[in-house]
């Protein structure tokens, strides 16, 4: 018996659901772990199953990796969309500061710039 035969359908939806580098770092794994089987032979029960244990912890720990990457990048792009609304919602507090304060960058870089060039 192949240990990709023995998969359990956990281990089927986080390969499929994981990155590319991630479901092709399993799939090396998987290979490799159904070559060393068929170097050890069927005999050795005990081992087979100490190698099959190790995959399931190294796909979780895969698993678990991608996981947290995905629930960082979240909350990047959450901590960054509530600083736009703030900004947003001081631009509609007070619009007339906020395009007199645009004006005043702008004269200062458009000086800035004419200057260097002088």
């Amino acid at each position: 018996m192949s240990a990709a035969k023995e998969r359990e359908p956990a281990e089927k939806a986080t390969e499929s659901e994981a990155s590319p580098p991630v479901a092709e770092a399993l799939h090396a794994v998987q290979k490799a772990m159904e070559d060393l089987a068929a170097l050890l032979g069927a005999d050795s029960t005990a081992t087979l199953d100490a190698i099959r244990h190790a995959g399931r912890a190294a796909s979780d720990n895969l698993a678990g990796f991608a996981d947290d990457a995905r629930e960082a990048g979240r909350a990047a792009q959450d901590r960054g969309r509530e600083k736009l609304d703030d900004l947003s919602a001081a631009v509609r507090r007070n619009p007339l500061g906020w395009l007199a304060a645009a004006a005043g960058a702008g004269l200062v870089v458009g000086l800035w710039r004419n200057r260097r060039r002088s």
